[in-house]
């Protein structure tokens, strides 16, 4: 691997406590923090968004007079003195949910919610687009970070357990405020349950720093995901456990906070499962679990890679499974295309497994088709298109192969048939 890269990215993504983005937006405000409490009849069960039909001033959130924005029902919901036993969810009707429509960016998430798109799959100008890039002071508190450096569309703070549906979340429009300056089109501290969706959307630069979806100690679920970047698709680093503010979550069953070693599952539902960045779809600080099946890995220089410089201390690696490993992954990615190594490992101590994959054709002993015949394990020193471990990793080591075939259950030795009755006399 070229050191020279590693520096730079490690200098660009976290040197100053950053990971590389970009800000921009309509509206690039220094907003971070829920906005004041609005009192909300209870129970509340759902809240609807129309950017073009809806009133923040006359609006009550109905589906007859819904709210404008985002911000609006996010605001009314964590105000909400009760939510009805099955939880909230925030309809969002189709269009562009910008700061001209009055958005307030970040739209920080800190208590349960489901949050629903119209129309996903046309793209974001035909979807339910949350459109727009604020400073993310949360976390820059939270990691101790200078001002400035981390920028995002959508944030989900512990404890709130939030699912995101059917719907797009990124920028039109960006522009850099420094160099230093990092974006992400969602920050997960919290946990995020999402499926069919489109992070990063809207994104037309050639700006380097930008990021799909950055979990920041957090849980990401996603299935059927959409993720695109510049310098990352999807980012994962262990942080502190944090919080937005006083503010929490109304519902009862709420879930306990992430511990501060992030999650990432990758899924396949229906649509597209797609992480594509420039330079790197899925990286990690090397403490982040991360479970991937059927997923497409495209565009970028590495598929997945674990060069993000730590900025807490984790003294186990996590668990790395694209197929057979201990995440009960089923395989079935696809890793084609990395123009300089699929999986690539600089940390000790590493495990990656990698059964029931498609690799490049022809590279590391993989045969035409990009299929393993056997199993194969890599270990430091490995250099190669689809796997490469440094040589100081000590301890690392990659997997690929066949799927495993499940060893039958013998079955249990059949019961002794009672003695038949003897016919009475």
């Amino acid at each position: 691997m070229q050191r020279a890269w590693l520096s730079r990215l490690f200098f660009v993504m976290v040197g100053a406590l950053a990971i590389a983005g970009i800000v921009g937006g309509s509206a690039c405000t220094r907003w971070g923090q829920p906005g004041p409490a609005v009192p909300s009849l209870a129970p509340l069960s759902s809240l609807y968004v129309n950017p073009v039909t809806g009133s923040d001033n006359v609006g009550n959130g109905s589906s007859t007079k819904p709210y404008k924005t985002l911000t609006k029902a996010v605001t009314v919901l964590t105000s909400a003195k009760s939510v009805a036993t099955g939880g909230v969810t925030i309809f969002l009707a189709i269009g562009d949910y910008s700061s001209a429509n009055g958005e307030k960016f970040p739209i920080v998430v800190p208590t349960n919610v489901t949050i629903m798109g119209t129309n996903f799959g046309t793209g974001p100008r035909s979807g339910s687009f949350i459109d727009g890039v604020g400073q993310d002071t949360i976390l820059e508190s939270d990691i101790h970070a200078p001002a400035q450096t981390f920028y995002t569309t959508l944030e989900v703070v512990p404890p709130a357990s939030v699912s995101l549906t059917g719907l797009y979340a990124g920028a039109s429009k960006l522009r850099l405020p420094s160099s230093r300056a990092g974006y992400s089109a969602v920050d997960v501290l919290g946990t995020v349950t999402a499926t069919n969706s489109g992070f990063a959307a809207g994104i037309v630069s050639k700006l380097q720093h930008i990021g799909g979806v950055l979990v920041a100690g957090g849980s990401l679920a996603c299935s059927s995901c959409q993720v695109v970047g510049n310098e990352f698709g999807i980012a994962a680093f262990a942080a502190p456990v944090a919080s937005a503010s006083p503010a929490t979550s109304p519902s009862s069953s709420a879930s306990p906070p992430p511990s501060g070693v992030p999650t990432v599952t990758l899924t396949h539902l229906t649509g597209d499962s797609t992480i594509a960045a420039r330079l790197v779809d899925l990286l990690t600080d090397g403490s982040a679990n991360v479970t991937a099946s059927d997923q497409t890995f495209a565009l970028g220089e590495f598929a997945f890679s674990d060069t993000l410089r730590p900025v807490f201390t984790v003294l186990t690696p996590g668990a790395v499974d694209f197929g057979g490993g201990a995440g009960s992954s089923t395989g079935r990615n696809v890793f084609l295309g990395a123009r300089v190594s699929e999986i690539a490992v600089t940390r000790r101590g590493a495990t990656v497994f990698a059964l029931d994959d498609t690799w490049n054709p022809r590279q590391q002993r993989a045969n035409r088709n990009g299929q393993y015949l056997r199993r194969l394990v890599f270990a430091a020193g490995a250099a190669g298109k689809n796997v490469t471990i440094l040589h100081n990793a000590i301890g690392s080591t990659v997997t690929v192969g066949p799927a495993i075939v499940p060893t039958p259950t013998p079955s249990a030795s059949p019961s002794i048939s009672p003695s038949p009755t003897t016919s009475p006399t």
